[in-house]
């Protein structure tokens, strides 16, 4: 019941950073736009392998300068930050827990976030 409840807590938490942006979520991909006016050009970057052992490999659909990316866990912790300079991108994932991770790309005019699952 602690598990449930600090999950539900991490998830407001999370939601409060997030204010400003619309969520629209499915089963693989949540996703956050904060200028509906701007979108990458395929409404999204990828990530694979997902749920993935090793790597989080990011692929941006067009480069953009920057690009922030931080990757927080699901009590809101940042556990990862750095700046995207590719199309293309990886990050070594062996050493991180198990379970859901909240993958986040900020640029000039928009926020995107996705889920990504640390096998």
């Amino acid at each position: 019941m602690k598990k449930i409840l600090l999950s539900c807590i991490a998830v407001v938490m999370f939601a409060s950073v997030c204010a400003d942006a619309h969520v629209f979520q499915n089963d693989f991909a949540m996703e956050s736009t904060v200028n509906k006016n701007y979108h990458f050009q395929d409404g999204s970057f990828k990530i694979s392998p997902n749920p993935s052992k090793n790597r989080l490999n990011i692929k941006l659909p067009k480069y953009s300068e920057n690009l922030l990316l931080e990757v927080y866990d699901v009590l809101g912790k940042r556990i990862h930050k750095s700046t995207i300079t590719r199309l293309e991108s990886s990050i070594d994932v062996t050493n991180w827990k198990t379970g859901m991770y909240l993958v986040k790309i900020t640029g000039d005019k928009q926020t995107q976030t996705k889920r990504f699952v640390k096998q």
